[in-house]
């Protein structure tokens, strides 16, 4: 009787332990940790932009050397007289132009990116765009001399010379190969610097006029004439494409998915040129001896032009990126 009442007592034990187990919340595993968030910037993009440029060196810088004066038959004569200060005349044609070089300029870019520690960017941009930057500098130019006194005060010959220069100077175009270093903030911001290589094509033209006077007085102020004479031609032209750097940043706004849009600075350098200008040869009245004519006074002078081609860029632009977000994992609850 005993051990049937101890074998009922433990059955029902154990089928009140299993009602209990049933009853409690079954077991699950530990969550896995978060993803990473999905680089939403990594990839190939295209875009279109637009800006303004402002010169940053406005200065153009003239300067002319005389080669050639005299007073007194040339060609085939030696000249009287040879003015030892010669090289005054050629003050009156040099100086320095100032004009702010500006104008719009509106192209396209590509480039790639690559997102990495979730906030941190680099990449590659390429872009090229037309231009409109100009510029118009002139100045104006003189100096004044003595050649020689005879005497003193018995013969003189006091000489003027004046110059006036316009340089025009264009840039047609401008395009940039840039490496990026940017921070992702938000995750829909970047902040990025940005520098590399810079090119354009590049043109200037100097227009040169040129006058010199002469006053020969016998005993002052007895006896005075005046013999001017002005230039003859004074045009040059340079053409050409030129290498250089740029370096500057910006900030990208991703407003969707597959567009985003940027506001950028840049400095570029294309460094400076320099050209021969046209020769400034200035003639006065000829005479004729032993049937040889030839001008009684003469001046050539020869012109170097130096431009600096650089400037600051503010432009906005927009871009499509070529980028699908890896779709988030769904982890399934039972």
């Amino acid at each position: 009787m005993k051990k049937l009442f101890s074998a009922t007592a433990i059955a029902l034990a154990l089928s009140a332990g299993a009602a209990l187990a049933a009853d409690l919340p079954a077991l699950k595993a530990p969550l896995p940790p978060p993803l990473p968030p999905p680089p939403l910037w990594t990839g190939f993009y295209l875009g279109l932009n637009a800006g303004y440029s402002f010169g940053a060196s406005n200065q153009v810088d003239v300067t002319t050397a005389n080669v050639y004066d005299s007073l007194g038959p040339a060609g085939f004569l030696a000249p009287i007289v040879i003015d030892p200060s010669a090289s005054s005349a050629a003050l009156g044609a040099s100086g320095t132009a100032n004009g702010q070089r500006n104008g719009f300029i509106g192209g396209g870019q590509v480039g790639y990116n690559f997102q990495f520690g979730n906030n941190f960017l680099i990449g590659l941009e390429a872009d090229l765009q037309g231009a409109g930057i100009r510029s118009d500098n002139s100045f104006t130019s003189g100096s004044s001399w003595n050649a020689f006194d005879i005497g003193p005060g018995l013969l003189r010959l006091d000489r003027s010379a004046a110059g006036a220069t316009t340089v025009t100077t264009r840039t047609d175009w401008l395009g940039t190969v840039r490496g990026r270093l940017g921070y992702i903030w938000g995750p829909s911001f970047l902040i990025y610097a940005t520098g590399g290589l810079a090119y354009g094509g590049t043109q200037a033209t100097t227009h040169q006029s040129f006058a010199v006077n002469n006053t020969l007085s016998l005993l002052p102020p007895l006896v005075s004439v005046n013999v001017p004479y002005a230039s003859i031609g004074g045009f040059s032209r340079y053409d050409q494409s030129r290498i250089g750097w740029t370096v500057g940043g910006g900030i990208e706004w991703l407003f969707a998915p597959n567009l985003s849009f940027k506001a950028e600075y840049l400095y570029y350098d294309l460094g400076t040129a320099r050209y021969l200008n046209s020769p400034l040869a200035a003639v006065g009245p000829s005479v004729t001896v032993l049937g040889v004519t030839s001008p009684l006074l003469a001046s050539l002078n020869q012109g170097i032009t130096r431009v600096k081609f650089d400037g600051h860029i503010a432009r906005v632009g927009i871009n499509y990126h070529f980028v699908s977000a890896p779709p988030v994992p769904v982890i399934a609850r039972y």
